[in-house]
């Protein structure tokens, strides 16, 4: 059979400039869901009619995690990029609309004493975190400082630190809020307070982030493989059956209140700091999966049960992207170059499972910085930075090109269709937020765009903001 072929096939691969126009089309979907107020500008956390996660902690119309925080973060990079001042005045917007709605010492009283159960995850402390509270909106409005020198966000910061160390439980020893103890709970305020240290300089700040570290100290449980981890979450709240069992990973685990004690020590040159990272080390390094050409750390751990084998976290919360993290401020800490062959290895372990390209349990479709494509996207271009591999550039370009595929873009802008909760699988919608939906998309392309252009990103996410350049 001879073919008559109308003509030829051409399909051109994605550029940097695609890059930047696909951030565009996210704006136009931040534009479209937008809400104006006497007091300033927030976005629609979720735009699809009647899922607008009423009473839920950590998707809340202000936070870091999903809110307007986050969102003016990411209008900060971008104004960074490309020096257009409109979305520079979006991230006023979204300051404004937090000067002016600010709710004192009393927002801690209304998460943890509030009738709310929690929405989706019922874990009060991760309402009061860095993530969802004032203090990551602070830490938002302070680098807007940077470039509006407002006395209000400045003052801002301090205000909030202090109401914090106010609405908190202080014996003097130690400092908390909740019975959680995690990076996405009352564990977030140590990086937070040594935020507020390093841009004041008031030593009050490093004492409070020590009594905080303190308070995640109770949580430590020798761990018979050896090393340590940390007990930090009651996980019966969220549906596992046993009270030992524990996230050995970033957000909810070890390795993220072990970043957190290499970050004091930093501060304070105190070895017992250092010491409780490596012993995590120790810990990690029993536990972990794989080999030198890729390794995963278990999504769970339960010292009588064993390690949790069904599915692999690939980003931020319970993945390499966060746990790599750790070893990034190890090296920054110690210059210790095994440290940096761990993030190799996690790294590799991503590519092992099939990320980009294939979706395996523990790699949903949530396609937000927390727990999918963007944050691997983020992590492959901070992990060539860091490590002078560009190697990794490639597969950032990989994962880039997917994640747009996965997308949707019609007048109302582009946007991701996500399951962010897999407790309910089904229940699939779009999300503007930094670390849960479309703006934390646009925060990954935007750092493969910056990198291909050679332009810097002054506005870091929090993972990031203590990490050498």
């Amino acid at each position: 059979m001879k073919l008559k072929f109308a003509q030829p096939l051409k399909f051109d691969s994605l550029a940097s400039e695609d890059y930047l126009k696909a951030v565009l089309e996210i704006v136009q979907y931040l534009k479209t869901n937008e809400v104006v107020t006497p007091q300033g500008k927030y976005w629609k956390v979720s735009p699809e009619p009647g899922n607008e996660y009423k009473g839920d902690l950590m998707i809340t119309p202000k936070g870091l995690y999903a809110g307007s925080a986050g969102i003016g973060q990411f209008f900060l990079q971008l104004f960074e990029v490309t020096q257009d001042p409109k979305y520079l005045e979006e991230a006023k917007s979204a300051a404004e609309y937090i000067l002016n709605t600010y709710e004192g010492p009393g927002f801690f009283k209304g998460i943890l004493e509030g009738n709310d159960d929690g929405g989706i995850w019922p874990v009060k402390g991760w309402g009061t975190s860095v993530y969802a509270a004032p203090a990551g909106q602070a830490i938002f409005v302070d680098q807007l400082y940077a470039h509006v020198p407002d006395k209000r966000y400045r003052e801002f910061l301090t205000q909030t630190a202090d109401d914090a160390i106010l609405a908190g439980k202080d014996d003097g020893e130690i400092l908390h809020w909740s019975t959680e103890a995690d990076l996405m709970a009352d564990g977030s305020y140590a990086f937070f307070f040594l935020y507020v240290y390093r841009k004041t300089g008031d030593v009050k700040y490093l004492e409070a982030a020590k009594r905080v570290i303190a308070f995640t100290d109770t949580r430590i449980v020798h761990a018979k493989e050896g090393g340590i981890y940390y007990k930090n979450v009651d996980l019966t709240l969220v549906g596992w059956k046993s009270k030992e069992s524990a996230f050995p990973n970033f957000s909810h685990g070890a390795a993220g209140t072990a970043w957190l004690n290499v970050l004091l020590y930093q501060e304070t040159k105190d070895e017992a700091y250092l010491e409780k990272a490596k012993e995590v080390v120790k810990f990690l390094s029993a536990i972990v999966e794989g080999d030198e050409t890729g390794a995963l750390v278990p999504y769970l751990y339960n010292p009588e049960l064993g390690r949790f084998h069904d599915f692999y976290y690939l980003s931020t919360c319970h993945g390499p992207v966060g746990t790599s993290i750790l070893f990034r401020q190890l090296f920054d800490a110690t210059g210790n170059k095994d440290y940096l062959e761990w993030v190799n290895i996690l790294t590799r372990g991503i590519l092992k499972a099939g990320a980009p390209l294939k979706h395996t349990p523990g790699y949903w479709n949530s396609y937000c910085l927390c727990c999918g494509a963007p944050g691997v996207l983020a992590h492959f271009v901070k992990t060539a930075e860091g490590l002078g591999n560009e190697e990794w550039t490639a597969h950032a370009k990989v994962t880039a090109d997917k994640l747009l595929g996965d997308s949707f873009n019609d007048v109302k802008g582009r946007r991701w269709y996500a399951a962010w909760t897999r407790k309910i699988p089904g229940f699939v919608e779009t999300y503007t937020g930094l670390y849960a939906g479309a703006a934390g998309a646009g925060t990954s392309l935007l750092y493969l765009y910056a990198h291909e252009k050679g332009l810097s990103i002054q506005t870091e996410t929090v993972e990031y903001l203590f990490l050498n350049k």
